[in-house]
Protein backbone atom coordinates (compact mmCIF):
# COMPACT_ATOMS: atom_id res chain seq x y z
CA UNK A 1 0.00 0.00 0.00
CA UNK A 2 2.88 2.53 1.20
CA UNK A 3 4.74 1.80 -2.25
CA UNK A 4 1.32 2.42 -4.29
CA UNK A 5 0.56 5.56 -2.54
CA UNK A 6 4.77 6.76 -3.36
CA UNK A 7 4.13 4.88 -7.15
CA UNK A 8 1.13 7.88 -7.49
CA UNK A 9 2.71 10.40 -5.99
CA UNK A 10 5.50 10.33 -7.89
CA UNK A 11 3.64 10.04 -10.92
CA UNK A 12 1.30 12.97 -9.41
CA UNK A 13 4.90 15.33 -9.59
CA UNK A 14 5.69 14.25 -13.00
CA UNK A 15 2.30 15.26 -14.33
CA UNK A 16 2.33 18.60 -12.64
CA UNK A 17 5.91 19.49 -14.07
CA UNK A 18 4.92 18.67 -17.10
CA UNK A 19 2.05 20.60 -17.62
CA UNK A 20 3.57 23.47 -15.71
CA UNK A 21 6.76 23.06 -18.54
CA UNK A 22 4.13 22.90 -21.51
CA UNK A 23 2.17 25.84 -20.61
CA UNK A 24 4.66 27.84 -19.01
CA UNK A 25 5.17 30.25 -22.06
CA UNK A 26 1.77 31.38 -21.85
CA UNK A 27 1.31 31.61 -18.22
CA UNK A 28 4.74 33.85 -18.21
CA UNK A 29 3.47 36.09 -20.81
CA UNK A 30 0.28 36.62 -19.23
CA UNK A 31 2.00 36.99 -15.77
CA UNK A 32 4.26 39.83 -16.92
CA UNK A 33 2.12 41.61 -19.09
CA UNK A 34 -0.88 41.59 -15.77
CA UNK A 35 2.03 42.63 -13.42
CA UNK A 36 3.32 45.73 -15.72
CA UNK A 37 -0.18 46.64 -16.44
CA UNK A 38 -1.16 46.86 -12.91
CA UNK A 39 2.07 49.27 -11.87
CA UNK A 40 1.35 51.62 -14.60
CA UNK A 41 -1.48 51.14 -17.09
CA UNK A 42 0.31 53.30 -20.55
CA UNK A 43 2.21 49.54 -20.64
CA UNK A 44 -0.39 48.70 -22.61
CA UNK A 45 -1.04 52.16 -24.85
CA UNK A 46 -1.54 51.80 -28.50
CA UNK A 47 2.28 53.50 -28.61
CA UNK A 48 3.81 51.01 -26.66
CA UNK A 49 2.04 48.07 -28.13
CA UNK A 50 3.24 48.95 -31.52
CA UNK A 51 6.87 49.45 -30.04
CA UNK A 52 6.93 46.00 -28.52
CA UNK A 53 5.95 44.50 -31.87
CA UNK A 54 8.97 46.34 -33.63
CA UNK A 55 10.74 45.26 -31.07
CA UNK A 56 9.94 41.53 -31.31
CA UNK A 57 10.36 40.70 -35.03
CA UNK A 58 13.96 40.54 -35.10
CA UNK A 59 14.54 38.40 -31.60
CA UNK A 60 12.04 36.50 -32.68
CA UNK A 61 14.11 35.78 -35.84
CA UNK A 62 17.07 35.20 -33.49
CA UNK A 63 15.74 33.16 -31.41
CA UNK A 64 13.82 31.18 -33.98
CA UNK A 65 16.78 29.78 -35.27
CA UNK A 66 18.43 28.98 -31.58
CA UNK A 67 15.95 26.71 -31.16
CA UNK A 68 17.36 24.30 -33.31
CA UNK A 69 20.31 24.06 -32.86
CA UNK A 70 18.74 23.40 -29.10
CA UNK A 71 16.68 21.02 -30.20
CA UNK A 72 20.76 19.06 -30.98
CA UNK A 73 21.48 19.68 -27.50
CA UNK A 74 23.74 22.18 -28.85
CA UNK A 75 24.20 26.14 -28.32
CA UNK A 76 25.14 29.22 -30.51
CA UNK A 77 26.57 31.67 -28.30
CA UNK A 78 27.83 33.39 -32.01
CA UNK A 79 24.08 34.40 -32.62
CA UNK A 80 24.30 38.05 -31.54
CA UNK A 81 27.77 38.55 -33.13
CA UNK A 82 26.44 37.70 -36.28
CA UNK A 83 23.32 39.69 -35.91
CA UNK A 84 25.76 42.66 -35.43
CA UNK A 85 28.02 42.00 -38.08
CA UNK A 86 25.14 41.97 -40.74
CA UNK A 87 23.63 44.61 -38.75
CA UNK A 88 27.14 46.78 -39.97
CA UNK A 89 26.89 45.63 -43.32
CA UNK A 90 23.33 46.25 -44.21
CA UNK A 91 23.96 49.52 -43.25
CA UNK A 92 27.61 50.49 -44.39
CA UNK A 93 26.53 49.19 -47.92
CA UNK A 94 23.06 49.30 -48.69
CA UNK A 95 22.92 52.59 -50.01
CA UNK A 96 25.15 51.28 -52.66
CA UNK A 97 23.91 48.19 -53.83
CA UNK A 98 20.07 48.53 -52.47
CA UNK A 99 18.15 45.38 -51.53
CA UNK A 100 20.91 43.14 -53.26
CA UNK A 101 22.00 43.11 -49.42
CA UNK A 102 19.90 40.87 -48.20
CA UNK A 103 20.26 37.87 -50.53
CA UNK A 104 23.92 38.63 -49.93
CA UNK A 105 23.48 38.35 -45.95
CA UNK A 106 21.57 35.62 -46.15
CA UNK A 107 24.54 33.89 -48.31
CA UNK A 108 26.63 34.95 -45.28
CA UNK A 109 24.69 33.04 -42.74
CA UNK A 110 24.73 30.04 -44.88
CA UNK A 111 28.87 30.39 -44.86
CA UNK A 112 28.87 30.81 -41.00
CA UNK A 113 26.40 28.10 -40.53
CA UNK A 114 28.61 25.82 -42.11
CA UNK A 115 32.08 26.71 -41.04
CA UNK A 116 30.07 26.27 -37.53
CA UNK A 117 29.02 23.21 -38.31
CA UNK A 118 31.79 21.94 -39.99
CA UNK A 119 33.88 22.49 -37.41
CA UNK A 120 31.64 21.09 -34.64
CA UNK A 121 31.36 17.30 -36.75
CA UNK A 122 34.30 17.03 -38.07
CA UNK A 123 36.99 17.98 -35.12
CA UNK A 124 34.18 16.54 -32.47
CA UNK A 125 34.54 20.44 -30.93
CA UNK A 126 31.90 21.74 -28.48
CA UNK A 127 29.60 23.91 -29.94
CA UNK A 128 29.75 26.12 -26.60
CA UNK A 129 33.82 26.25 -27.64
CA UNK A 130 33.08 26.87 -31.84
CA UNK A 131 30.48 29.18 -31.35
CA UNK A 132 32.49 31.25 -28.42
CA UNK A 133 35.58 31.51 -30.71
CA UNK A 134 32.91 32.67 -33.89
CA UNK A 135 31.43 35.12 -31.29
CA UNK A 136 34.75 37.17 -31.29
CA UNK A 137 35.71 37.01 -34.86
CA UNK A 138 32.45 38.50 -35.92
CA UNK A 139 32.68 40.87 -33.22
CA UNK A 140 35.95 41.68 -34.50
CA UNK A 141 34.47 42.07 -37.62
CA UNK A 142 31.67 44.43 -37.08
CA UNK A 143 33.99 46.99 -35.28
CA UNK A 144 37.02 46.95 -37.52
CA UNK A 145 34.14 47.58 -40.47
CA UNK A 146 32.16 50.10 -38.77
CA UNK A 147 35.47 51.94 -37.75
CA UNK A 148 34.11 51.19 -33.71
CA UNK A 149 30.88 53.61 -34.03
CA UNK A 150 27.50 53.52 -35.77
CA UNK A 151 26.95 55.31 -39.29
CA UNK A 152 23.59 56.38 -40.06
CA UNK A 153 21.81 55.27 -43.46
CA UNK A 154 21.60 58.63 -45.77
CA UNK A 155 17.85 60.42 -45.86
CA UNK A 156 17.98 60.00 -49.31
CA UNK A 157 18.09 56.12 -48.99
CA UNK A 158 16.01 55.67 -46.29
CA UNK A 159 13.15 54.39 -48.61
CA UNK A 160 14.92 51.01 -48.96
CA UNK A 161 14.56 50.53 -45.36
CA UNK A 162 11.32 52.57 -43.93
CA UNK A 163 9.07 49.84 -45.48
CA UNK A 164 9.90 47.30 -42.73
CA UNK A 165 8.77 49.70 -39.67
CA UNK A 166 5.57 50.60 -41.86
CA UNK A 167 2.18 49.21 -40.45
CA UNK A 168 0.26 46.67 -41.84
CA UNK A 169 -2.91 45.80 -40.60
CA UNK A 170 -1.80 47.81 -37.60
CA UNK A 171 1.64 45.51 -37.33
CA UNK A 172 5.29 46.23 -38.39
CA UNK A 173 5.64 44.81 -42.04
CA UNK A 174 9.18 43.00 -40.09
CA UNK A 175 7.22 41.43 -38.00
CA UNK A 176 4.67 39.77 -40.92
CA UNK A 177 8.07 38.93 -42.51
CA UNK A 178 9.35 37.16 -39.18
CA UNK A 179 6.31 35.40 -38.66
CA UNK A 180 6.14 33.91 -42.15
CA UNK A 181 9.77 32.80 -41.82
CA UNK A 182 8.85 30.97 -38.15
CA UNK A 183 5.81 29.49 -39.64
CA UNK A 184 8.29 28.06 -42.58
CA UNK A 185 10.61 26.79 -39.32
CA UNK A 186 7.74 25.24 -37.78
CA UNK A 187 6.37 23.28 -41.16
CA UNK A 188 10.42 22.11 -41.29
CA UNK A 189 10.15 21.09 -38.21
CA UNK A 190 6.82 19.46 -38.09
CA UNK A 191 7.39 17.48 -41.56
CA UNK A 192 10.62 17.04 -42.41
CA UNK A 193 12.75 14.08 -42.17
CA UNK A 194 15.94 16.15 -41.07
CA UNK A 195 13.68 18.05 -38.52
CA UNK A 196 13.80 14.33 -37.08
CA UNK A 197 17.23 13.90 -37.18
CA UNK A 198 18.06 17.35 -35.21
CA UNK A 199 15.40 16.03 -32.62
CA UNK A 200 16.59 12.64 -32.30
CA UNK A 201 20.39 13.67 -31.97
CA UNK A 202 19.22 16.04 -29.58
CA UNK A 203 17.32 13.31 -27.32
CA UNK A 204 20.18 10.61 -27.62
CA UNK A 205 23.33 11.37 -30.26
CA UNK A 206 24.54 8.19 -30.08
CA UNK A 207 21.24 6.09 -30.29
CA UNK A 208 20.51 7.99 -33.47
CA UNK A 209 23.79 7.24 -35.22
CA UNK A 210 23.07 3.25 -34.45
CA UNK A 211 19.89 3.78 -35.82
CA UNK A 212 21.39 5.05 -39.27
CA UNK A 213 20.62 8.91 -38.53
CA UNK A 214 22.94 10.85 -40.07
CA UNK A 215 23.85 12.96 -37.22
CA UNK A 216 26.58 15.17 -38.99
CA UNK A 217 23.88 16.77 -41.53
CA UNK A 218 21.75 17.09 -38.82
CA UNK A 219 23.99 19.34 -37.01
CA UNK A 220 25.30 21.30 -39.49
CA UNK A 221 21.00 22.02 -40.96
CA UNK A 222 20.47 22.92 -37.43
CA UNK A 223 23.74 25.86 -37.18
CA UNK A 224 23.03 26.75 -40.58
CA UNK A 225 19.52 27.76 -39.79
CA UNK A 226 20.66 29.45 -36.65
CA UNK A 227 23.26 31.60 -38.43
CA UNK A 228 20.49 32.30 -41.42
CA UNK A 229 18.54 33.73 -39.20
CA UNK A 230 20.85 35.52 -37.11
CA UNK A 231 22.05 37.18 -40.11
CA UNK A 232 18.55 37.96 -41.56
CA UNK A 233 18.11 39.42 -37.91
CA UNK A 234 20.61 41.73 -38.27
CA UNK A 235 19.39 43.01 -41.33
CA UNK A 236 16.14 43.68 -39.68
CA UNK A 237 18.11 45.81 -36.96
CA UNK A 238 19.47 47.77 -39.36
CA UNK A 239 16.15 48.24 -41.15
CA UNK A 240 14.81 49.25 -37.84
CA UNK A 241 17.32 51.91 -36.43
CA UNK A 242 18.30 53.00 -40.19
CA UNK A 243 22.11 52.78 -39.29
CA UNK A 244 24.76 50.18 -38.68
CA UNK A 245 25.33 49.49 -34.91
CA UNK A 246 28.68 47.07 -34.65
CA UNK A 247 27.20 46.38 -30.70
CA UNK A 248 23.39 45.41 -30.81
CA UNK A 249 23.88 41.93 -30.41
CA UNK A 250 25.68 41.54 -27.36
CA UNK A 251 22.73 41.45 -25.43
CA UNK A 252 20.52 39.62 -28.24
CA UNK A 253 22.22 35.92 -27.30
CA UNK A 254 21.45 35.32 -23.66
CA UNK A 255 17.99 37.60 -24.64
CA UNK A 256 17.01 34.81 -27.13
CA UNK A 257 18.06 31.67 -25.51
CA UNK A 258 16.29 32.73 -22.49
CA UNK A 259 13.22 32.82 -24.71
CA UNK A 260 13.53 29.55 -26.26
CA UNK A 261 13.67 28.48 -22.90
CA UNK A 262 10.48 30.23 -21.90
CA UNK A 263 9.13 28.60 -24.80
CA UNK A 264 9.41 25.21 -23.42
CA UNK A 265 12.39 24.26 -25.58
CA UNK A 266 14.67 21.75 -23.41
CA UNK A 267 18.27 23.14 -23.30
CA UNK A 268 19.32 19.73 -23.32
CA UNK A 269 17.62 19.40 -26.67
CA UNK A 270 15.35 16.33 -28.11
CA UNK A 271 12.51 18.80 -26.95
CA UNK A 272 10.42 21.83 -28.19
CA UNK A 273 8.90 23.65 -30.96
CA UNK A 274 9.91 26.73 -32.67
CA UNK A 275 5.97 28.03 -32.19
CA UNK A 276 6.28 27.96 -28.65
CA UNK A 277 9.56 30.36 -29.06
CA UNK A 278 6.87 33.19 -29.99
CA UNK A 279 5.48 33.68 -26.41
CA UNK A 280 9.09 33.20 -24.79
CA UNK A 281 9.96 36.19 -27.09
CA UNK A 282 6.54 38.23 -26.01
CA UNK A 283 7.50 37.66 -22.50
CA UNK A 284 11.19 38.62 -22.73
CA UNK A 285 10.15 41.78 -25.12
CA UNK A 286 7.47 42.77 -22.62
CA UNK A 287 10.22 42.22 -19.23
CA UNK A 288 12.38 44.91 -21.05
CA UNK A 289 9.98 47.21 -22.21
CA UNK A 290 8.09 47.54 -18.90
CA UNK A 291 11.57 47.61 -16.96
CA UNK A 292 11.87 50.82 -19.19
CA UNK A 293 8.37 52.21 -18.93
CA UNK A 294 8.53 52.07 -14.95
CA UNK A 295 12.56 53.64 -15.32
CA UNK A 296 14.22 50.76 -13.98
CA UNK A 297 18.08 51.13 -14.87
CA UNK A 298 19.31 49.49 -17.93
CA UNK A 299 22.15 47.18 -16.04
CA UNK A 300 19.12 45.53 -14.37
CA UNK A 301 17.61 44.13 -17.31
CA UNK A 302 20.70 41.21 -17.47
CA UNK A 303 20.01 40.27 -14.47
CA UNK A 304 16.60 39.85 -14.88
CA UNK A 305 16.89 38.11 -18.25
CA UNK A 306 19.41 35.72 -16.21
CA UNK A 307 17.07 34.93 -13.55
CA UNK A 308 14.59 34.29 -15.87
CA UNK A 309 17.28 31.92 -17.63
CA UNK A 310 17.51 29.94 -14.83
CA UNK A 311 14.00 29.41 -13.93
CA UNK A 312 13.42 28.41 -17.03
CA UNK A 313 16.01 25.84 -17.55
CA UNK A 314 15.53 24.18 -14.15
CA UNK A 315 10.88 23.85 -14.71
CA UNK A 316 12.50 22.39 -18.53
CA UNK A 317 15.10 20.03 -17.05
CA UNK A 318 15.06 16.28 -16.40
CA UNK A 319 14.41 16.13 -12.26
CA UNK A 320 16.03 12.71 -12.76
CA UNK A 321 19.78 14.06 -13.65
CA UNK A 322 20.19 13.08 -16.91
CA UNK A 323 20.20 15.87 -18.37
CA UNK A 324 23.58 17.59 -20.16
CA UNK A 325 23.21 20.77 -21.23
CA UNK A 326 25.94 21.13 -23.56
CA UNK A 327 26.56 18.06 -25.70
Amino acid sequence: MKKLSEFKLGNLKKINTESISKYMCLISVTLVVLIFFVINPKFLSLYSIQNMLLEMAPLLLLAGGITFVLFTGGIDLSAGAVASCTCVLTGLYIDNIGGWIVPLMIVLGVVIGLINGFLITAFKLPSFIVTLCATSIWKCIALISSGGGSKIIPLDKRYLVNWASAPLLGIPVMLWMTLAIIGLLYFIQRNTTVSKSILAVGANARAARMAGTNTVKAQITAMTICSVCSALAGVLYAFKMKSSVPNIGDPLGLMAIAAVALGGTSLAGGKGSVLNTIAGVATIIAVTSGMNIINVHALWKDIVIGVILIIAVFINSDKTGKDVIIK
